[in-house]
């Protein structure tokens, strides 16, 4: 049989849900079937297998940090990127991946900071596809296009090139190598009666978790406790850090409301530069003043800096 070259790969240009992901760096689709009923043995040297309930779900992160809330946030419509194919002319050279109805249910924003650094930050959700109909399988939940013209290019608020100044409540933090965050909502989906996948799929923002954490190498000491310790006995308060951003752009200010710390690791080492202090946080909600994902009480907001 001759060989034939049918590969494709250089993904880009990701939107989902109305938000456009710039500065894609990678995705995730896996698709299938979620359950397999299989035969007893009965003389049967191998088992009859059937297959139940397709599925369609996957995963994206971008540079583009500062659309964290937005993809948690968009209006329920498709998910699409493109690959480039390999050995064809650019007018026609691309796939263009079309997902319907992607469920987006958690968000992770990620920054690194310090002279060991060297990724921009990123933002990634994970997303379950809903079936519009009973009738609705992978081929309709996932639907690639071949010999497709190139994507306009996407631009991306790329930045998290250093953290410049962090803040909880009136405690500074210096030396911040690392901060993260993560809002995780229920997910909830069933698939009965006649449908082949999924038909409802729901984020259920009731019970949504909120968490993070934050490695820095301030070993400041007052009234004889370490930075940890006195971020380990603070009252709950908002945690703001200014990131720089890439290209001369404007600092952002990030701003994660209601932060709590539950623990500390402390890490000495013969064999690193410096000592570093592991502190993982939660976001406490107010029942008087209710922290939200729009509104004027957001759980996290990413601003310019004034």
């Amino acid at each position: 049989m001759a060989t034939v070259n049918k590969r494709i790969g250089s993904a880009q240009a990701s939107t989902i849900n109305g938000v456009d992901a710039g500065g894609m760096m990678s995705a995730s689709i896996d698709e299938g079937y979620d359950q397999e009923f299989a035969s007893g043995p009965d003389g049967l040297m191998c088992p009859i297998i059937d297959r139940c309930t397709q599925y369609c779900r996957g995963s994206l992160v971008s540079q583009d940090w500062v659309e964290m809330i937005n993809l948690l946030t968009g209006t329920l419509g498709t998910y699409c990127f493109y690959e480039r194919k390999s050995g064809v002319v650019e007018a026609t050279g691309y796939v263009k991946h079309t997902l319907l109805n992607p469920v987006v249910y958690d968000a992770e924003l990620s920054l690194s900071s310090g002279e060991k650094a060297n990724a921009l930050a990123t933002c990634s959700c994970s997303f379950e596809c809903r079936a519009a109909d009973p009738a609705s399988t992978v081929a309709i939940l996932h639907v690639p296009l071949d010999s497709q013209a190139a994507p306009t290019y996407l631009p991306a608020a790329r930045g998290g090139i250093r953290i410049l100044t962090t803040l909880h409540g009136a405690v500074s933090i210096y030396h911040v190598t690392n901060l993260s965050a993560k809002i995780t909502i229920p997910l909830r989906k069933a698939s009965n009666d006649g449908d082949i996948a999924y038909t409802a799929v729901d984020a259920d923002f009731n019970g949504m978790s909120v968490s993070g954490s934050i490695s820095f190498q301030d070993a400041s000491i007052t009234s004889a406790k370490l930075k940890c310790q006195d971020l380990l006995l603070a009252a709950r308060s908002s945690l703001v850090a200014t990131i720089r951003q890439a290209g001369g752009a404007a600092n952002k200010i990030l701003t994660i409301a209601g932060v709590i710390f539950g623990s500390a690791k402390v890490s000495p080492s013969a064999n690193a530069d410096f000592s570093e202090f592991t502190v993982p946080f939660k976001v406490c909600n107010d029942a008087t003043t209710q922290l939200t994902l729009a509104g004027v009480n957001k759980i996290i907001t990413i601003a310019d800096a004034t």
